[in-house]
């Protein structure tokens, strides 16, 4: 029986290994459901993340050119359906005056890249620790009970009990009022076809929401893959989807993983004993696997490379390489160089051939430069005579002679970067991540690091299977190469 106490939940169940078109099969079943006539606004396609539902919207819309209004995210559907405005919803701002009120820093942020949010304030622990025992519907004393961590009953109580009080008196709700109060007071759409990607990740107050929208639908369909559900830390109840009854369909086949990547994630994955059991095929390609003591052992000069640890510090190192070695990479939502900097000195050193420059491309490059100037024109296209006056012979400086406002650090990063062709595109191809933050990346190399900090290998000692289900996925993101860099310490994750 369902959690609600609805009727018998029995969806269709779709499995998707890495690499085996998940997203494609889902949307494969929104085409065959509008060729039989379905309107698209009968259809609902649920994901976990923002970044996976946007990506659905952004497909679907190619391939059926049509209004999707209840592709979304459940957050963003009981947001609609409650009529709510963002002025109403706690934001950080809200938060950090609520701190304020309680005596307590209360930042509004965890450091959740790694999986780990034990590493913030006590304020935003006790926070964490309040919010997590609502989506998972237990009491907050269980929780407190199960949270590794030293915050005290008296602050998390505290905090808890204050933070009602706080939204209370300001008519504020947060993300988890949105899913309690579409549970109990919104009837939902009625719907042909209900489509839940990312099911491995939802809570069990998220499950709650879709066993109360699967009433109103004809036909519901939930997809995932409980080997790569590596957000328990978050509340995903796990066992919920592994525990599932209804119609299995397995894709069993990635168009991802090369022979050798399959073998090694099958050794971290096959003693796993909570899952679900699956056969799926490999790429005929062998790939490689190999491992290595550091970073530098790799030529990165070509390809896409995806730069994977378990703990976001312990990307420092091969981040200092790529800057030595002057490749352009992301580091998270952060890249190593931005696009109007390369534009900036393009535009220099196109004025430096006789050509000319937006007046907005000038305005950039005199921020980089120390000499007086006088007011350019505010549109229009400008030479290098309209950026000087009494320069002399200006045009004869290289952009990292003339920029002397730029650090020489960034000037040498940039002059190796540019001298090796790098280009800033939409995405480099070089990216820095943790596993969590890459989970539905992939690259043709991936360069793995096993250690870990400490507290995540005492984790690791408490639960060793949500460990594994980590490097599963860190190991299967990789389309031809996996490179596995050995451990240096005594904490890292062991790997045949």
């Amino acid at each position: 029986m369902g959690l609600l106490g609805y009727r018998m939940f029995k969806p269709e169940i779709i499995i998707g290994p890495p690499g085996c078109g998940k997203t494609h099969a889902l949307l494969d079943r929104v085409a065959k459901a509008i060729t039989a006539g379905v309107q698209p606004d009968r259809i609902g396609y649920m994901a976990f993340t923002r970044k996976a539902a946007n990506e659905a919207v952004e497909r679907a819309s190619e391939r059926f050119n049509a209004d999707l209004p209840y592709f979304r995210t459940l957050h963003s559907i009981a947001f609609r359906a409650l009529g709510l405005k963002k002025s109403q919803t706690l934001n950080t701002e809200a938060i950090r005056n609520f701190g304020e009120i309680m005596g307590i820093r209360i930042t509004g942020k965890v450091n959740a890249e790694d999986g780990n949010v034990y590493g913030s304030s006590v304020g935003d622990r006790a926070l964490f620790i309040s919010g997590l025992s609502r989506i998972r519907c237990v009491s907050l004393e269980e929780q407190w009970h199960e949270s590794p961590e030293d915050t005290t009953w008296f602050e998390v109580e505290r905090i808890h009990r204050g933070l009602g009080k706080f939204k209370k008196s300001r008519g504020l709700i947060d993300f988890t009022d949105m899913l309690g109060r579409y549970i109990t007071s919104v009837v939902p759409p009625d719907l042909d076809l209900l489509v839940v990607d990312e099911a491995q990740d939802l809570s069990k107050l998220q499950w709650k929401m879709v066993e109360k929208m699967a009433t109103k639908a004809k036909v519901t369909v939930v997809a995932g893959d409980d080997d790569q559900a590596i957000f328990r830390w978050a509340g995903a109840d796990i066992e919920y989807f592994i525990n599932l009854t209804g119609e299995v369909k397995v894709l069993d086949q990635s168009y991802r993983t090369p022979i050798s990547v399959q073998k090694q994630a099958d050794k971290i994955i096959v003693d796993v004993k909570d899952r679900r059991e699956k056969v799926w095929k490999s790429r005929e390609e062998e790939g490689t696997v190999s491992f290595h003591t550091r970073p530098d052992a790799m030529d990165m000069s070509e390809g896409t490379w995806l730069i994977l640890a378990r703990n976001e510090y312990l990307l420092d190192e091969v981040e200092e390489h790529c800057r030595r070695q002057g490749f352009i990479y992301d580091r998270g939502q952060r890249r190593s160089v931005s696009a109007k900097t390369l534009a900036t000195i393009r535009g220099w050193e196109e004025l430096r051939k006789g050509g000319h420059v937006t007046a907005v491309t000038a305005r950039d490059i005199l921020r980089m430069m120390d000499r007086t100037t006088r007011k350019l024109p505010e549109s229009g296209d400008l030479t290098m005579s309209d950026l000087h006056v009494g320069w002399g012979t200006p045009s004869s400086e290289i952009w990292h002679e003339a920029f002397t406002k730029m650090s020489l650090i960034e000037r040498t990063y940039l002059l190796a970067a540019l001298r090796r062709g790098e280009k800033t595109i939409k995405r480099p191809r070089i990216q820095l991540s943790t596993i969590h933050s890459a989970k539905g990346g992939e690259a043709e190399n991936v360069v793995l690091y096993l250690d870990m900090a400490r507290r995540t290998y005492n984790e690791m000692l408490k639960n060793r299977e949500d460990e594994q289900r980590v490097f599963y996925v860190g190991v299967t993101r990789t389309i031809n190469n996996l490179y596995i860099i050995s451990p240096r310490t005594k904490f890292y994750f062991p790997m045949a």
